[in-house]
């Protein structure tokens, strides 16, 4: 997803439409260790360039799924994802805004940024739905924590438990 300036110049009105469906590279997933896999993800919307500001605008509505490991058992989940976005990008050089993007060559590039969007967009915590049987292995186990706290409350802390053998003489 790529244009370059006189591609923008020769469009009509300025502006150039896109509707894509695109992949991602497993190398860019694999630095992420939270986001497994990319699915059907389709980027949508239009670019355009301003001659006064020497800028161009571009509106991104990105929708998808993401493949996470689960919180508790590190299987696979499917999350849909959804997002909309304005970013500018400067053909300028001199342009030092914190929201835009400096061009390279004159190329408005747009997969990197696409890329961090959906990355913004991964949950931090997902829980596989009718998630059954915790795992557990030998000394160890996934409790639930309401389980935990119904055990908490029946237990007696070991360094009281010799109070419990002592007796009020009267």
């Amino acid at each position: 997803m790529k244009w370059t300036k006189s591609e923008l110049l020769q469009a009509k009105d300025q502006t150039i439409y896109f509707d894509d469906e695109i992949t991602f590279d497993e190398a860019a997933l694999a630095k992420v260790s939270h986001l497994r896999k990319l699915q059907n993800v389709t980027v949508s919307g239009n670019i355009h360039y301003d001659g006064t500001s020497d800028l161009a605008i571009v509106n991104l509505k990105i929708e998808g799924v993401m493949v996470v490991p689960c919180a508790i058992s590190l299987e696979d989940v499917e999350v849909e994802f959804h997002t909309e976005s304005c970013e500018v990008y400067s053909f300028d050089k001199n342009n030092e805004s914190e929201d835009v993007h400096e061009t390279k060559k004159d190329i408005v590039e747009l997969y990197p940024v696409i890329f961090q969007l959906i990355l913004m967009e991964v949950p931090t915590k997902v829980v596989k739905e009718g998630l059954v049987e915790y795992p557990k292995g030998k000394g160890w186990e996934v409790v639930r924590e309401d389980d935990l706290i119904a055990e908490k409350k029946d237990a007696i802390d070991p360094r009281l438990a010799k109070l419990k053998e002592f007796k009020i003489e009267e």
